[in-house]
């Protein structure tokens, strides 16, 4: 009988620890779910977007009031929105299709040279907060030069002293402020008229330099040409008066006050006209090409003496 309930014992105690082990399981097994995809509505939904035909299609301000979505439960939808040129809205200043290119090139350009920059400061592992502005030697409005009549000289015109190159060499210039292209006569000079300074040559200055054709400055001009690469101007007045030759840019400098470099100006080898006295001319209007646009002046004043004064 002892027998009996110790064989009994034994039988249950595995049976136990089954139970235990199985309850034990149950526990730490993930509930799992199972979802059915519908590859067929799928697929339909997909051969719907890509037979899509606008033209068969009504605008979506003509036919809904409320956004239409894509999902599996809905049938597809499809809506419109009218589009706008750029031009149509900002209206450009561009006369043609060359300028407007010309202007995007330049604009890309500028974009270029920013990211340039800036890897090339990641590179050298400079920081924003470490760059400081350079100081700026001189400001275009502290820029100042007498006037004079240019009666001494045999002419009519008023004249300003400037200084053209670097070094400067000083020259009688007529002052202009109803046209914008700035030059001076040049060496060779093919056909020069009478001035009172020894013409100007561009071999003596160390930041004489040729505009290229495809630059901005050539691109502004409203007569131009090319040859070998370089820009080639000519500007005519209404007295008949013309000058034709070379456009370049050079240091301009303003008495003591100070210079600017880079100024563009005709370098002229053919020049006729009223002039006499001058070496050229200074281009004081409005335009991009003109003395003080180039220069960036906020303001800009001048005063003329009376024509028999020597001050």
């Amino acid at each position: 009988m002892a027998a009996a309930s110790s064989n009994h014992f034994l039988l249950s105690f595995p049976l136990f620890l089954s139970f235990l082990f199985t309850s034990t399981l149950a526990r730490l097994s993930p509930q799992t779910t199972t979802t059915t995809l519908d590859v067929s509505s799928s697929l339909s939904q997909a051969q719907h977007i890509l037979s899509f035909d606008p033209q068969s299609l009504k605008a979506f301000a003509q036919t809904q009031t409320q956004p239409l979505f894509f999902n599996s439960s809905t049938s597809a939808a499809v809506f419109s929105v009218p589009l706008h040129s750029r031009g149509s809205v900002h209206k450009t200043h561009h006369t043609d299709y060359k300028a407007l290119v010309l202007s995007r090139l330049d604009r890309d350009s500028a974009r270029v040279d920013s990211l340039s920059t800036k890897l090339l400061l990641a590179l050298n592992g400079v920081k924003k907060s470490q760059l400081r502005p350079l100081p700026t030697q001189i400001q275009a409005e502290a820029l100042s030069t007498p006037i004079i009549s240019g009666t001494s000289q045999g002419s009519g015109e008023y004249f300003s002293r400037v200084g053209v190159g670097k070094p400067a060499k000083q020259f009688y210039m007529v002052l202009d402020t109803g046209s914008d292209i700035n030059w001076i006569q040049c060496e060779p000079c093919n056909e020069c008229y009478q001035q009172s300074d020894p013409i100007f040559n561009p071999s003596g200055s160390s930041t004489y330099s040729p505009v290229t054709c495809e630059s901005k400055q050539c691109s502004s001009l409203e007569v131009s040409a090319c040859r070998s690469g370089k820009c080639l101007y000519q500007v005519s007045y209404g007295d008949g008066s013309y000058t034709v030759g070379d456009f370049v840019t050079e240091t301009v400098s303003f008495g003591n006050s100070g210079n600017m470099n880079g100024v563009a100006l005709g370098c002229g080898h053919d020049n006729e006209g009223l002039f006499v006295g001058a070496a050229g001319l200074l281009g004081l209007g409005g335009g991009p090409l003109s003395l003080t646009s180039q220069i960036k002046a906020t303001s800009f004043s001048y005063c003329l003496v009376d024509r028999d004064s020597t001050g």
